[in-house]
């Protein structure tokens, strides 16, 4: 009987490491298929990319994570690519987009004075006809943050 017990004892530490072995690769294995797969990000366009509309530029300046670098990189491509038009056409569309995005620039929890200044400052040189509208968001955005603190 002694020996039935001893094969029996081994048996079952076999078993056991065994046991120990499979579920240290199912641990392994589910790690690593863990690190290949990417996260899963908000695609949001890069501000180099030559191709970029007015609603690419909100859509960055509205996401409150951008960081203040992202902001001004915006800033600049706003300041480069686009134009107000003529006011004596009357305030079109694309205008209150315009207007929309210095709104949301002055609102952004991570821009500050000398960004809102910078865009308020050349928007008004480029554009000296909307002097008042671009005031008038600005003032928006600046009061939309002291709610928000």
């Amino acid at each position: 009987m002694n020996e039935k017990m001893v094969v029996g004892i081994v048996i079952a530490i076999i078993i056991a490491i065994i046991l120990i072995i499979a579920l240290v690769i199912n641990v392994v294995i589910k790690n690593r298929s863990v690190k290949q797969t990417p996260l899963a990000t908000k695609s949001t366009p890069k501000i180099d990319d030559s191709s970029l509309s007015i609603q690419d530029l909100i859509s960055i300046v509205s996401d409150q994570s951008t960081s203040r670098d992202n902001l001004f990189k915006a800033c600049q491509y706003f300041l480069k690519n686009f134009k107000f038009p003529d006011k004596k056409s009357g305030a079109s569309q694309e205008t209150f987009l315009y207007l929309h995005f210095i709104g949301l620039i002055s609102s952004h929890k991570k821009s500050d004075a000398k960004l809102i200044s910078y865009l308020d400052n050349e928007v008004k040189k480029s554009n000296p006809d909307y002097g008042l509208e671009v005031d008038k968001y600005e003032a928006s955005g600046i009061e939309k943050r002291r709610f928000r603190s």
